[in-house]
């Protein structure tokens, strides 16, 4: 009692079957040769070599493009890196002391062109005191007496009252 292998395990496909499945594919160039139409007038040609491309073809065909793209991507990377390093640093709030300087100083010319500008265009009397709160109640109960005075005069006048 031994035992068998397996039917399709060890046995290689038949010459028959593999051609057709090379046929079926074109794996396997064939080694038969077309048959000419006319054999006297293939006789009198002489077989064309396929023309070599010259290398600018080449160059232009292939070489330029992977060029071109090769700098088009590794300036798409740059752009991409520096864009994510600054959205980090202003994230994390880290700002070069040069950088923040700058933007300090501009800031401050800011600043100072309206506050010049401020004062070009209206009166500005830096000596001038600010009134305190309570002077300012105080002075405001005074005009308002010396209004009512004043109406109070007028009116009595009006009115002939004494």
């Amino acid at each position: 009692m031994s035992a068998k292998p397996p039917s399709n395990a060890a046995r290689p496909p038949s010459s028959a079957s593999l051609k057709a499945f090379q046929d079926q594919y074109k794996f396997v160039a064939t080694n038969k040769k077309p048959k000419p139409n006319n054999a006297t007038t293939t006789s009198l040609r002489t077989p064309m070599q396929p023309q070599q491309p010259s290398s600018l073809h080449l160059f232009v065909r292939a070489g330029l493009p992977f060029l071109l793209f090769s700098i088009g991507a590794s300036l798409v990377l740059k752009s991409a890196v520096e864009g994510k390093n600054a959205e980090r640093e202003k994230s994390s709030g880290l700002v070069s002391k040069s950088e923040r300087r700058a933007q300090l100083d501009a800031e401050r010319d800011n600043m100072m062109e309206k506050l010049n500008k401020r004062i070009k265009t209206v009166d500005f009397d830096n000596t001038k005191r600010i009134e305190r709160p309570e002077e300012i109640l105080e002075r405001r109960k005074k005009e308002r007496e010396d209004r009512n005075r004043w109406y109070k005069r007028t009116w009595r006048w009006v009115t002939r009252q004494s």
